[in-house]
């Protein structure tokens, strides 16, 4: 298993959180411990090959076909599987990147895997250039007909909700620590608007989202201190209690954190690696 991550360049920055690739063989997932954590972004795919995924909540395995495919939010973990190696090209992009992009409420898209044009309108250039995309050899030109196809697809509406990204932001500045109520005052918002803004506009409620964040800030935690008892870093997460943080945790990953721990987890990892750089701001301008 490989995973790297591409800068992104300064047009699409406010959108884009990165550029990655992602190669994969059978014999590398251990389903259901090997994972990724659901982290508020959405992700457009290109993958020349067939692959399955399947979130904890789910009995079922979804085949991704070849092309380009929308990731919506997820709310669980997320196993992959596949049959033979793959190189997966992937753009995430923040969590309020598609609040103007988008006309469906982005809670219908919750944990959907979308072919890209049920979203939207492809012509025939459009579909010439994932084409493309999926066949290049190299990163560099997959990235500039990448984004030569989000000129196209999104150049009659590519503003930035500022008010929803600075909500956004505050909570990510506190890693999901804080009672959703702190926003009401700070942004001049009732509890009825801004549940309302975040559910169609990100997908999540800001609750939801709160606590995301706080279970990545503990798997930071976990990678940053692995020898450390796991009750007390999710305190220091956030977490009030043993079984409040063990509940959570079972919620998204279908397992109690200590046998899912004894795992030797490498997509995990990566979540892990995103997560620092997302707390750090390394994802900038956020």
């Amino acid at each position: 298993m490989r995973y790297k991550e591409f800068e992104v360049s300064s047009h699409f920055s406010q959108h884009i959180e990165c550029y990655w690739e992602l190669e994969l063989a059978p014999d590398e997932l251990d389903s259901p411990f090997e994972a990724l954590s659901p982290d508020c972004t959405f992700d457009i795919v290109f993958a020349d090959t067939i692959f399955n995924m399947r979130g904890f909540s789910e009995n079922v395995w979804k085949g991704i076909n070849p092309g380009a495919t929308f990731f919506g939010q997820k709310t669980s973990g997320v196993n992959f599987a596949v049959h033979k190696a793959i190189k997966i090209f992937g753009v995430r992009f923040k969590p309020f990147a598609f609040a103007n992009l988008i006309k469906t409420p982005l809670f219908h898209l919750n944990d959907q895997v979308l072919p890209l044009e049920k979203l939207f309108d492809l012509n025939v250039n459009d579909q010439q250039l994932i084409h493309k995309i999926i066949t290049a050899k190299e990163v560099k030109e997959k990235i500039g007909l990448t984004e030569t196809l989000f000129n196209n697809l999104f150049k009659n509406s590519f503003s930035i909700d500022q008010n929803l990204r600075a909500q956004l932001n505050y909570i990510l500045d506190r890693k999901g620590d804080l009672k959703v109520k702190e926003l009401f005052p700070v942004f001049g918002v009732s509890k009825a608007t801004l549940h309302k803004h975040f559910i169609h506009k990100i997908g999540l409620s800001p609750k939801k989202i709160s606590c995301i964040w706080r279970i990545n800030y503990f798997l930071q935690l976990q990678n940053k201190y692995p020898n450390y008892n796991l009750t007390e870093l999710s305190l220091e997460a956030g977490f009030y209690d043993q079984a409040h943080f063990i509940k959570t945790f079972k919620a998204y990953f279908g397992s109690c954190p200590l046998r899912f721990f004894k795992r030797e987890n490498q997509l995990i990892k990566i979540s892990q690696t995103t997560i620092n750089k997302r707390f750090s701001n390394q994802y900038d301008p956020r």
